[in-house]
């Protein structure tokens, strides 16, 4: 019963580990979406080349943070007190990912950053609507107009 025990304590499953096994499994993915572009050669890189060798990082890191992971903290310790937090943001990533094309770029972040920031942090209403606004406006125009990395504008042209 001891050896038992002592081998559970011997590999217990830390935080570092989980996030080493995303990683890897991260990684994973990319190789495995990567098939569809072509790699090239390394003198003439394709479209492929790049993500490989960022998803053979990924793997290697994170096997490396699950084989020196034994000295962080345990999983269980971990508080959720950031669950709803987690949630809020989750839902935002959806929510953008759904209507972004829909209702343009410019609406999508003002309803998300006045979420973030009115609902869930409790901004002072002036602070939340200028800070919005700003964020919202201000990269459309740093990317669209400076950068010239076309954004989406939605049904209404905004």
């Amino acid at each position: 019963m001891g050896a038992v025990s002592e081998k559970r304590e011997g590999y217990n499953m830390t935080i570092d580990r989980l996030s080493g096994a995303f990683l890897v499994l991260l990684g994973l993915f990319v190789v495995w979406e990567r098939r569809v572009l072509p790699l090239g050669t390394t003198s003439h890189p394709g479209p492929g080349y790049v993500p490989l060798l960022l998803a053979i990082l990924l793997i290697i890191f994170g096997a490396i943070l699950i084989v020196r992971g034994k000295g962080a903290r345990p999983l269980r310790s971990v508080s959720w007190s950031e669950a709803p937090h987690a949630v809020a943001i989750l839902g935002c990533c959806i929510f953008v990912t759904l209507f972004m094309e829909t209702i343009g770029y410019r609406l999508t972040l003002l309803v998300v950053l006045g979420f973030l920031f009115g609902v869930m942090e409790r901004i002072k209403l002036w602070l939340t609507l200028a800070l919005t606004v700003g964020f919202a406006f201000g990269s459309f125009w740093l990317f669209d107009t400076l950068l010239r990395v076309p954004l989406p504008r939605g049904g209404w042209g905004f």
